[in-house]
């Protein structure tokens, strides 16, 4: 079978996943979806909405054909590093052909020509930005006005030059071009990529009039079910059966303790040595004394949050800072992921219930965990005892979010890498 993978996150899983896995089928012509999922944290630096097994079910629901993990100290970082795992994963599979992903432009030819620039950084660019990083910028906001004045300069040459501009001012065009500079860094010229234009549905656009799904961003849907605590009024952006698999994880689990979440992580802060947080992924630049100090004058996380940001540390990269903080991801090892060619091992959350899926996964160049004996085999690489240690510290500390049970603590606390996938029908 040849698989086209989907970079996600799916927090949660609603009518636009369920889209481009059907567009991505599509397009590609593959014969199943290989979707490669973070765990239990986000990209952005929070507890997911639902667990990981829970969100990987639904992309099964949703159709999907298996879905992967990746390892929290990567799914964690910033989009540069969470490309870097991702890509990587995909083309450990030899079945993999192509790779999909959203984004604002869905133009695959634009997005490569940045990316291709990028992966070389002239000189002349990034004297740019480091000159906008001089003045107060955010590096998002420095890359992006010393592409613009590069372009002005005449310096580079796009065949869209007013849509490449643009580029880095959004969240899935920027992770698109990441997966781009990895993909082409690899020299893997046998993956073909694709995007699907991300359609937003309070325009007046033709492709949203002529959509046929209620859509709703997943940041809206999120939002909605921590204020009311209830899924009712967001059914109709999510298909079907994921529908009923949130419901019942919502019935037995609840969601994440945002308050609680919030608290942990002023414990963390308070009581954590400058030296101790400067070990952490992303801690540079003295913000380990502002966490501290920020910390100690603040009740309340979102406030925190919102004393510790700045044009140089935008709201996300905090929270993701902090989060790097609570399971002491270190530098070091996150910073591994560019030395390495391939994970140690990869995590198989969901799968379809089917020999052909099951036998064209197993074609993979590291170890895929779906049983014990490969869990142990796993265990064999230092990093892999690394990053599976670390997976561990995430599953017992989201536990702690949620409204469950002794008995079902237990299942969190238990070793998440010999928990067996999902296998379903």
């Amino acid at each position: 079978m040849k698989f086209c993978a989907i970079v996600c996150e799916y927090n949660p899983f609603h009518n636009g996943h369920q889209y481009q896995i059907e567009q991505s089928l599509k397009q590609s012509g593959c014969d199943a979806c290989l979707c490669i999922m973070g765990g239990n944290f986000s990209q952005r630096g929070e507890p997911t909405l639902c667990e990981k097994y829970a969100r990987a079910q639904m992309a099964i629901a949703g159709g999907a054909s298996a879905v992967v993990q990746i390892p929290t100290y990567f799914c964690t970082a910033n989009a540069e590093v969470f490309a870097q795992a991702a890509i990587k994963i995909a083309t450990s599979f030899a079945n993999v052909t192509h790779i999909s992903f959203g984004s604002e432009c869905g133009d695959i030819r634009s997005l490569s020509e940045l990316a291709k620039f990028l992966t070389k950084e002239p000189s002349f660019y990034k004297a740019r930005i480091k000159r906008n990083l001089n003045d107060g910028f955010s590096l998002g906001r420095a890359k992006t006005h010393a592409l613009q004045e590069c372009i002005d300069a005449g310096l580079v040459k796009f065949t869209h030059p007013e849509v490449v501009s643009k580029l880095l001012d959004t969240p899935n065009n920027i992770l698109a071009v990441e997966y781009l500079k990895v993909l082409f860094q690899t020299g893997r010229r046998d993956i073909t990529p694709i995007t699907i234009k991300r359609i937003d549905t309070s325009s007046s656009s033709s492709d949203a009039e002529n959509f046929d799904y209620n859509l709703s961003s997943a940041t809206a849907i999120r939002e909605s079910v921590y204020k009311s605590k209830r899924i009712w009024n967001i059914r109709k952006f999510i298909p079907s059966e994921p529908y009923k698999i949130f419901a019942n994880s919502m019935r037995s689990v609840g969601i994440p303790d945002l308050d609680l979440w919030g608290n942990l992580a002023l414990y963390r802060l308070r009581t954590a040595s400058p030296n101790d947080l400067a070990l952490n992924y992303d801690v540079v630049e003295g913000i380990e004394n502002k966490l501290i100090t920020t910390a100690r004058e603040n009740v309340d996380y979102p406030a925190f949050i919102e004393s510790c940001s700045s044009r140089r540390f935008t709201q996300s990269r905090i929270q993701r800072i902090v989060t790097a903080c609570l399971l002491n991801l270190r530098s070091d090892y996150v910073k591994h992921i560019y030395e390495i060619d391939k994970l140690p091992y990869i995590k198989l959350l969901a799968v379809k219930n089917n020999k052909d899926v099951l036998s064209s996964l197993s074609e993979c160049n590291t170890v895929l965990v779906s049983r014990k004996q490969d869990a142990i085999e796993a265990q064999n690489d230092p990093f892999g005892q690394i990053l599976m240690y670390t997976e561990d510290k995430a599953n017992s500390l989201y536990a702690l979010l949620l409204d469950v049970n002794k008995d079902q603590q237990k299942d969190y606390i238990t070793s998440d890498i010999y928990i067996k996938p999902l296998f379903i029908k």
